[in-house]
């Protein structure tokens, strides 16, 4: 950005008739409309930072945009101000993104879309020109938001896994022999659980945000400031997997308690100043062996970037109340409307999943407790977790858990068996679909699922459940979840997850058809607990 500002000459002047800069008035009552919009979701952002260690980087990262922006305050002030009606269009994205992240209970198309809102702003006031200058800053703010669960869920377990596989190989070598299974290290002292903090996303996330900081303060050429970035990955993983075996090795040479608690958590946070140091040393290794003998060729100078349209759009465009009066008037009307439909969600009448019945043919359930740290992880919502066993029969026992949600726009989202199995320590062996139904119903497609412990096998068939409609795809969950919202202004649904343990010598499809059957069961029961 710093090349860009110095390709323009302080000697440019504004156009004439366009004013420098928003009206003191104007700006401070957008900014109120824009603040009464997103009051929730920037109170709920800055809490996740606070409570959760894998995001708490996002304090910073505004800070850094401040500072970048506040350096290069006399070179932004130079650039020509050409309002485009663009911006706009793009501000109006913005709230589009915003409607269907609110609706449809993702919170991370919510938060992004003030950042669309703010570029749109900015190309509807000052131009292609000045959004050009600060694209740095603005999309270094994309570091502020946590991933999106769907997205996390798919990274985490990967890297769980692939610093449980380092570790397994590592720690054999220094003398410590260790079974796994998926992401749990077994030792001859201790069980070692490489969790999800222990995955390595949580210094990633954050080293990924230092070393594009670093890059920008202390390199000049910008394939050097990509190549640190980009390092970082690596790194973070590596330094992960030190920690892990650094774990096992003070679990079997020291003491065991080392491997909880604060201690560990301390342990964490030197391998984290660890990541640091490789970084810089990195950058080192690259200043040693490529100089710094030049610097990157200045962004041409891109004035003549459009200008807000010709003919009746110029004059209009020339106008900067026309500007104010519809982003604002387009902002408050999108507030009111998500005002009225949060306030006036619909929740229908349904009876409680404890009513749901013990005894279903000749199988007979038992409840089973649900942790309060695993009702915490699930937030509110109404859960049902029982197991049914066929006395006549005498076959494996049937796991019924039903999990319902009220209301999904605060982003209470409901949690895939994909994830939590592996948390315990089951690894995936087999993954498809499999079609389902009941009578006066479509069929429906569920997931099938076998996850493997050791000797043990488990078979597992789960799907989403909301509005008489059964799905198998998250991504489909969440389509309808928007689409819902919009018709019927409900954000509630279900999972509903059936498991089995394969007995010595059974097949998994054997398994199956004990499942089957008793889903049967179950499906036509559902409309009374979670709601058409």
């Amino acid at each position: 950005m710093t090349t860009l500002l110095q390709s323009v000459s302080p000697s440019v002047r504004r156009e004439a008739g366009v004013p420098p800069v928003l009206p003191l008035w104007q700006l401070v009552l957008l900014s109120g409309i824009i603040f009464w919009l997103y009051r929730s979701i920037l109170i709920h952002l800055v809490l996740q930072w606070w409570k959760s260690p894998d995001f708490s980087h996002g304090f910073f990262v505004p800070l850094f945009s401040a500072l970048v922006i506040w350096q290069d305050r006399k070179k932004l002030a130079s650039l020509p101000v050409r309002p485009s009606w663009s911006g706009l269009a793009i501000a109006a994205l913005g709230m589009c993104t915003l409607v269907v992240g609110q609706l449809g209970a993702e919170l991370f198309l919510s938060r992004a879309s003030l950042l669309i809102l703010l570029a749109g702003l900015i190309v509807l006031f000052y131009g292609w020109t000045c959004f050009r200058a600060l694209c740095f800053p603005w999309a270094f703010l994309f570091l502020m938001i946590p991933i999106p669960n769907i997205v996390l869920n798919q990274i985490t377990f990967p890297l769980q896994l692939l610093a449980s596989r380092v570790a397994a190989e590592i720690l054999p070598v220094l003398g410590i022999p260790v079974l796994r299974e998926g992401n749990v290290i077994v030792t001859s002292k201790m069980p070692l659980q490489v969790a999800e903090a222990c995955s390595g996303i949580r210094s990633l996330m954050t080293l990924i945000a230092l070393a594009i900081i670093y890059g920008y303060l202390m390199e000049k050429r910008r394939w050097v400031r990509w190549l640190l970035a980009l390092a970082s990955i690596p790194i973070a993983v590596a330094a992960n997997s030190v920690r892990i075996v650094g774990t096992g090795l003070l679990v079997e040479y020291w003491n065991p308690e080392l491997a909880e608690g604060n201690s560990h958590t301390f342990w964490g946070l030197i391998i984290f100043v660890i990541s640091l140091v490789m970084l810089y040393a990195l950058h080192g290794l690259i200043n040693r062996f490529v100089p710094d003998g030049s610097r990157d060729a200045s962004f041409k100078d891109r004035s003549t970037a459009p200008s807000g349209g010709t003919g009746m759009l110029a004059n209009f465009a020339g106008n900067p109340q026309a500007h104010f009066v519809l982003s604002a008037l387009m902002v408050l009307a999108v507030a009111i409307f998500l005002q009225v439909r949060v306030r006036n969600e619909v929740f229908p009448p349904r009876r409680p999943l404890r009513m749901f019945p013990s005894q279903l043919a000749n199988w007979e359930g038992t409840d089973e407790n649900i942790d309060s740290d695993t009702l915490e992880i699930l937030g509110p919502g109404d859960y049902l977790r029982r197991t049914y066993q066929d006395a006549e029969l005498h076959q494996p026992a049937v796991d019924l858990f039903i999990a319902y949600v009220p209301s999904q726009r605060a982003g209470d989202t409901l949690h895939s068996p994909r994830n939590c199995f592996p948390g315990a320590g089951w690894t995936p062996i087999q993954s498809r679909r499999v079609l389902l139904s009941m009578v006066s119903h479509a069929p429906f497609q569920a997931n099938r699922l076998v996850f493997a412990l050791g000797d043990s096998r488990q078979l597992i068939l789960y799907w989403y459940w909301s509005h008489d409609r059964g799905v198998a795809g998250e991504y489909w969950s969440k389509y309808y979840l928007v689409t819902d919202s919009i018709k019927m202004n409900r954000s509630d649904g279900a999972l509903v997850r059936l498991g089995t343990v394969i007995g010595p010598g059974e097949t998994a499809d054997e398994a199956e058809q004990r499942l089957l059957p008793f889903a049967d069961r179950v499906l036509p029961l559902l409309h009374d607990y979670i709601p058409r």
